[in-house]
Order: structure tokens, then sequence, then C-alpha cells
């Protein structure tokens, strides 16, 4: 239902229909996915969106927080690449979610989908962007024992699974190996360096020059 009415773009009815995805969450609270598509389908229409979808989402993430499933749902649509015309606001709501996460949420599935959803849209995304999602997801997770081995579990299937990130990851452990040393423990870092290895050269695909920076938050 909720993807249907994602498309609307009637303001009155468009209000209406946040609403309704607030009431789903309350009484679906293990259910990010269908809440977690309308926000992805939403983002889509640009700039138009961001007077309903900021108020929306800022509540879930933040202001009456939703459950994690949720907020982990929300992560993997806000990490992921999207359009052009989406990506202010992609940007903007995931520095509201990593805030959130950083002081008070603290979930561990949050920021594992964090670093999932970082790795599965390399390919469309500059370097810089990921690399600084990676390392700043890292950085929160690994504040407790159980996030840093999700961490670098979660960072190793990434690599197996993930054209191109095991050469990515590579790369950032040789520039700065003192910075990710931090983050990825030695035994993850052996294992995506031998995946790297192990695979046939590939030519990494060409990324799109433009304003994009290595903040997490919007130019």
């Amino acid at each position: 239902m909720l993807r249907a009415l994602a498309g609307l773009d009637t303001p009155a009815l468009a209000l209406h229909v946040a609403g309704l995805v607030r009431e789903y969450i309350d009484a679906h609270p293990d259910d990010g996915t269908h809440a977690a598509e309308y926000v992805d389908l939403r983002l889509e229409h640009g700039p138009a969106a961001r007077a309903l979808l900021l108020p929306l989402v800022t509540g879930l993430l933040r202001d009456r927080p939703a459950p994690p499933p949720v907020r982990a749902a929300l992560a993997a649509v806000l990490a992921g690449p999207g359009s052009a015309d989406s990506r202010p606001l992609r940007a903007e709501l995931l520095e509201v979610l990593l805030e959130f996460e950083q002081t008070t949420g603290r979930d561990p599935d949050v920021l594992e989908a964090l670093l999932r959803a970082a790795a599965r849209g390399s390919e469309r995304r500059p370097e810089i962007r990921t690399r600084a999602l990676v390392h700043r997801t890292g950085m929160l997770l690994v504040r407790t024992p159980e996030g840093a081995a999700r961490f670098d579990r979660g960072l190793v299937e990434c690599a197996r699974d993930v054209p191109g990130f095991a050469a990515l990851v590579t790369r950032w452990l040789a520039d700065a190996p003192e910075e990710w040393a931090a983050v990825v423990g030695p035994s993850a870092r052996r294992t995506v360096e031998a995946l790297e290895t192990s695979r046939p050269s590939v030519p990494m695909p060409m990324q799109a020059a433009g304003r994009e920076h290595g903040s997490l938050r919007p130019a």
C-alpha cells in the first residue's frame, strides 16, 4: 500500500500518507521494509519531497525514534547512492541518522546496515564519500567488542560479495594504515587483502566527477 501511495503529489494527500507511515510503523515495529521503500520512492521526487520527508524521517530517526529494525531499513535507503536529484536530501537525512546513532541509538544492527549499504553503492558513489561513510560507521561500531566484531565480519563479507569493494578497502588500508588500524582488526585486514590478491585484475568502474567531497555533510 505504501508503495502505491508514494506516488501521490497532492500536498494534502501526501501529508496524510506521512501520518499513515507513522501509524504503520507503530503497528509493525519489526517491519521497516515498507516504510523504507516509501521513503526511497519519495526521495526520488527530488527537492519537492523535502517538505514532506524532512519532518517524517527526522521524527523516525531522532525526535520520536523508530525501533532498530525500522532505522536499519532507513539506513540502507539513506546510504544508497540514489539519483542526482535525491542525493542532497539523502545526505542530510543520513547525517541525522549518524548523529543519533553516535549519541543515543548506538544500535549495531543499524550501523551494520549502513556498512553494507555503503559497500553496495560504492560503484555509484564517489570513492571519497564511500571511504568516509565506511570509516565513520566503523568508528561507531568499534566502541564495543561486539560492534568491532560485527564491523570486521561485515567488512570481510562485503569485500567477498560486492565487486570492486575489496580493492577499495585494500587501497584505503595501504594509504592510511594507522587511521584504519583503529577500525579494522588484523585478521579482517589480512582476509580482505587476500581476497583482493586472489582475484583476477578487473578494471575499476569510472565514477562520475562532481562537487562531492569526503564529508558526509551536504556540501
